[in-house]
């Protein structure tokens, strides 16, 4: 039974889902990013979750606005036959209620008491919906990427609460490349707890959540677009459209390239 608390349940549609899933892929992130990518190895562990017999949950690092709508293609794509929470601030799901529809659901991070609350809920959920997913911000704030992830300690809580939970890390970074528009570059490693306590969860959450934000970091500062998987766009990076089919027409190519890269993987004559 839930407390008397600013808590707001989540009233999740399964065609709203379908429909605001394609609408984020197809449309916004299309539109405003140049890529979204995955890392190699990334998609076995995603893949490896969709039939899993019990809560699946995805912990991401909380960097910009556009992380939920990342959260919600990675779902579509992934995972399109699980239902779906995520928490929020309560005060901003007023503002935008219709993201309830999507499995949102709203809190007071502030409020232990909304904490007890977001923990009842959860148990219910995980007891009786088919294939539950939570999607979470353990860190609970906007952080910049630089900064060291320290979870707070209620995803580890929600995690040790239910024995057949499985967790992933999921690190995400945006980032500009060679294109004017920016790129989504996403990582995901399991969360392996040697115990299944709260506090074995929280140790394991904190060791993957970094691990797999510094090897993520890795792959960005390398800007070598093989190391990924184009899930949207990817194609050669462009400079204008207009300018780009000019240069097409005069047989021209209209893509931006790494001559640096290009050079240092050029063969060396050998020395007479």
């Amino acid at each position: 039974m839930l407390h008397a608390v600013d808590f707001i349940p989540a009233d999740e549609s399964a065609r709203f889902v379908r429909f605001f899933g394609w609408w984020t892929r197809d449309k916004m992130i299309a539109k405003r990013f140049y890529a979204l990518r995955l890392a190699e190895g990334s998609r076995a562990h995603l893949e490896s979750l969709a039939t899993h017999n019990g809560p699946v949950i995805a912990a991401m690092n909380h960097l910009s606005w556009w992380d939920p709508l990342v959260m919600l293609a990675l779902h579509r794509l992934f995972w399109p036959n699980r239902t779906l929470r995520a928490p929020m601030d309560a005060a901003q799901l007023r503002r935008f209620g219709l993201f309830r529809k999507l499995g949102v659901f709203g809190i007071d991070p502030d409020d232990a008491q909304s904490l007890d609350a977001m923990s009842d809920y959860l148990a219910d959920y995980f007891a009786k919906a088919p294939a539950p997913t939570l999607w979470i911000n353990p860190q609970g704030r906007f952080a910049d990427v630089r900064e060291q992830v320290t979870p707070r300690p209620g995803t580890a809580k929600i995690a040790a609460s239910d024995p057949r939970a499985a967790c992933v890390s999921i690190a995400i970074e945006y980032a500009f490349w060679l294109d004017q528009k920016p790129e989504i570059l996403v990582r995901v490693e399991p969360v392996s707890p040697e115990t299944t306590s709260t506090t074995g969860w929280q140790r394991a959450l904190t060791s993957a959540m970094n691990a797999n934000a510094a090897a993520l970091a890795d792959l960005v500062i390398a800007r070598e677009p093989s190391a990924f998987e184009s899930l949207v766009g990817g194609d050669a990076a462009a400079i204008n459209p207009a300018y780009d089919l000019w240069l097409r027409l005069r047989g021209k190519a209209g893509s931006i390239t790494d001559r640096s890269r290009a050079s240092a993987a050029a063969p060396t004559e050998a020395s007479p």
